[in-house]
């Protein structure tokens, strides 16, 4: 267990972008915190409305909180800021247009320093920007759970990895841990950063702890940003695919590419960001242009050289989604007429051969018909 003296206990993280009407709210819901051993990191970053004098306002309020200047960068570039300044013993991101409850970091700390976890995850309740109306489809309200060594947890086994979801601001990080193994948000990102945050983070943590307390409160369908489109449509293929092929060549580097396959996580994340967005038949197909469906094969075909070129090694996909994969893993045959009519009428079929089809004749728009 770690033995450091810290200037506080846990150092909460908020980036802010033109988000005046929302701020207030959240930064009251972090000065009240009962835990009062905090400090709070503004990073304005660039903000363009009333949001930087509404920032300071709370500065000049509580010296609890410090507010960072910086010009536009996205959300990694801001959250990154705030980590290097931090000096708590746990790190926490808050996002400004939610809130929290007022007891969320001294349960989070209490669970965190009796597990010694590297980093511990609450629940979280989902409301609407329109009145407030609480989503319960959305809630997670995850099982209590401990994982000692992540690092041999096998996929399905009820491990706590399973049950803290990928979201950066639901969970406390010991700083210590992060500094340790340099993990940081990538600055490239500004799209689906918490996925691939959460992805590299896997290669090196120990200890994890899961509590199902509805801690913090994630306010949906605002407009202005990029998952209220998302939570209708999900997120789009090639950027997920994209962050897959990133999230791949970091496990590569560290070594734990070979131990994910093995252990089942791999595949858990090939089917939980993709797949699902394929292959079940209740969901209309992504609606990529021709030229999209191309990036998209190619991007798919790099993905499964880096993760070693064999479909039997992707054990607990079913037998569909190991079609699917072989599909997508090879270059694309170009179809001579009567296949390509064959194809057409075997997508008129119901499940899931009808969607495979459907599948192969969008990836044969790649190549000049013969």
């Amino acid at each position: 267990m770690e033995i450091a003296l810290h200037a506080v206990s846990v150092s909460i993280i908020v980036p802010c972008y033109n988000v005046a009407p929302y701020v207030d709210a959240c930064m009251d819901s972090l000065v009240c915190q009962t835990l009062r051993d905090i400090e709070i990191i503004c990073v304005n970053d660039g903000s363009t409305d009333g949001t930087p004098a509404l920032l300071r306002a709370w500065e000049e309020r509580d010296s609890r909180v410090r507010v960072i200047d910086r010009e536009n960068g996205g959300l990694s570039v801001a959250r990154n800021t705030g980590m290097e300044l931090a000096a708590g013993e746990y790190i926490g991101f808050v996002d400004p247009d939610d809130y929290v409850e007022h007891s969320m970091y001294a349960r989070l700390l209490e669970e965190a320093r009796r597990h010694d976890s590297d980093v511990v995850a609450c629940g979280y309740t989902c409301f609407s920007v329109h009145g407030g109306k609480v989503f319960e489809k959305w809630n997670i309200s995850p099982d209590f759970g401990v994982e000692e060594d992540a690092q041999s947890s096998v996929f399905g086994s009820g491990s706590a990895c399973e049950r803290m979801d990928i979201v950066a601001w639901n969970k406390l990080y010991k700083r210590g841990f992060l500094e340790r193994n340099n993990l940081c948000f990538e600055p490239s990102c500004r799209q689906a950063e918490d996925v691939l945050f959460w992805l590299m983070l896997l290669a090196h943590v120990s200890r994890l702890a899961v509590i199902p307390d509805r801690l913090y409160w994630y306010r949906k369908e605002r407009e202005g940003v990029l998952s209220l489109k998302w939570e209708e449509e999900g997120a789009p293929v090639l950027l997920l695919i994209d962050r897959l092929a990133c999230a791949t060549v970091y496990w590569k580097k560290f070594g734990w590419l070979e131990s994910g396959l093995e252990r089942g996580w791999v595949v858990y994340f090939l089917r939980c960001y993709l797949l699902q967005r394929l292959v079940p038949v209740h969901k209309p197909f992504p609606p990529l242009s021709r030229e999209e469906w191309r990036a998209f094969h190619g991007k798919f075909q790099e993905w499964f050289a880096l993760a070693g070129d064999k479909v039997d090694r992707l054990q607990i996909l079913d037998k569909w989604e190991t079609a699917f994969c072989r599909l997508l893993s090879q270059p694309a045959k170009t179809p001579y007429w009567m296949r390509r009519m064959w194809w057409k009428l075997l997508s008129r079929r119901g499940g899931r051969r009808g969607r495979y089809y459907t599948l192969r004749v969008l990836l044969a728009q790649e190549y000049p018909k013969k």
